[in-house]
């Protein structure tokens, strides 16, 4: 009987992978059909992936959500206000699985997001106070960028 109720739970969970799996891909076409019939992108689609990454960490390491990123960095790009900051809070979710997913999983996710470095050094120049910690947390993470602590600053003009 128990092993009947573990084989019952393992299909469940493996249908339920694959909902959640299709729900981020079908939210990844409408913000795909948004960017292409006007430029921009839905801050509810994102709010929409903000919700599955947060309450399903373990979507995070999945190809849907490494799908998501090229989406996220463009939602950065030519977004308003509140959009750059649901696609910022969803790459920093992301973020936080990468030390818990396959190595290869979050060095796919890294190098997608990597794209986004030159937007990230624009938003902490640019972008409102609120975006600065996240911001700035997301580039000490990303493969090809170079921080520099400086310890002690004399004569400093």
């Amino acid at each position: 009987m128990l092993g009947y109720l573990v084989a019952e739970a393992d299909v469940f969970l493996c249908s339920f992978r694959k909902i959640t799996d299709m729900i981020v891909l079908a939210s990844l076409a409408a913000i795909e059909k948004d960017l292409w019939a006007t430029g921009t992108v839905n801050e509810e689609y994102l709010k929409a992936l903000n919700a599955l990454f947060s309450n399903f960490p373990r979507l995070r390491a999945t190809e849907p959500a490494t799908l998501s990123i090229p989406h996220l960095v463009t939602s950065l790009k030519t977004g308003s206000e509140a959009t750059q900051e649901a696609a910022l809070d969803a790459l920093f979710l992301l973020r936080q699985a990468w030390s818990a997913c396959p190595a290869e999983v979050s060095r796919a996710q890294s190098i997608a997001a990597a794209d986004a470095i030159p937007l990230l050094q624009y938003l902490i120049q640019s972008g409102p106070p609120r975006f600065q910690e996240k911001t700035e947390f997301l580039l000490q993470c990303l493969p090809g960028t170079l921080v520099v602590i400086i310890k002690r600053g004399n004569n400093m003009k």
